[in-house]
């Protein structure tokens, strides 16, 4: 993942685009999609919803806008320039001065901090506990205190992803296609790191990881 300044702002009609309010005093972050660009002078987006109603915007309004474009999360500071309800609910947005934006490169690999079981396939009585240091739409890299296998061994993985506050549990296969024993990494850490394939993923499976990775890529831009 790589971090650029002041890309060219590309801007396609249909992006989505949320809005968080500044300061942020919890209030919920707001969803539109770009409707029109004047480059230099305004972004066009949609009027926001919440629970289906329409949420109102006050001239001059600034927020922290966030865009995703493919591999691509464009962040940066804005205001509301005006709203208009004719001939339908819309809102301008000033034209960004400041872009930065975040590359997710490869696989959109995202790192991560959670706790799955694993069970070798040839051992399914064996259980270990792991940490899933980053994820993919692909694959993982998992860290263990003990051996989980060797080179295109088969593996069960039990997780729990937790999507716009919603959890839902996980059993996918895997299989090991590189191992950092202990003592090989540049911090000669004591566990043994195992980088795995996602395999056989149903579309449910496929659609909640792609789901969960675009999320964190997401979080991150909150760094920006």
């Amino acid at each position: 993942m790589t971090m650029e300044q002041k890309p060219a702002f590309r801007v396609h009609l249909g992006d989505p685009i949320q809005l968080q309010f500044i300061p942020d005093d919890g209030r919920d972050r707001l969803t539109a999609r770009v409707i029109g660009h004047s480059p230099g002078n305004s972004l066009i987006i949609s009027a926001p919803r919440v629970n289906g109603k329409l949420t109102y915007l006050k001239e001059h309004q600034p927020f922290i806008v966030r865009m995703m474009q493919g591999n691509d999360v464009y962040g940066f500071e804005s205001t509301v320039l005006k709203y208009y309800n004719s001939p339908f609910p819309h809102v301008h947005l000033r034209h960004p001065k400041d872009v930065e934006r975040i590359t997710v490169r490869g696989s959109r690999r995202v790192d991560t901090e959670l706790l799955v079981l694993v069970k070798p396939s040839a051992d399914p009585d064996r259980s270990l506990s792991a940490s899933m240091l980053n994820t993919s739409a692909t694959g993982a890299l998992l860290q263990l205190k003990a051996p989980l296998g060797e080179l295109e061994d088969e593996l069960s993985i039990s997780l729990e992803l937790t999507i716009a506050g919603i959890t839902r549990y996980l059993r996918i296969r895997a299989i090991i296609r590189n191992i950092t024993l202990p003592g090989e990494s540049d911090s000669a850490s004591q566990l043994y790191k195992y980088g795995v394939q996602f395999c056989e993923l149903n579309d449910e499976q496929t659609l909640l990881i792609n789901a969960y990775v675009y999320e964190q890529v997401v979080h991150q831009m909150e760094e920006l």
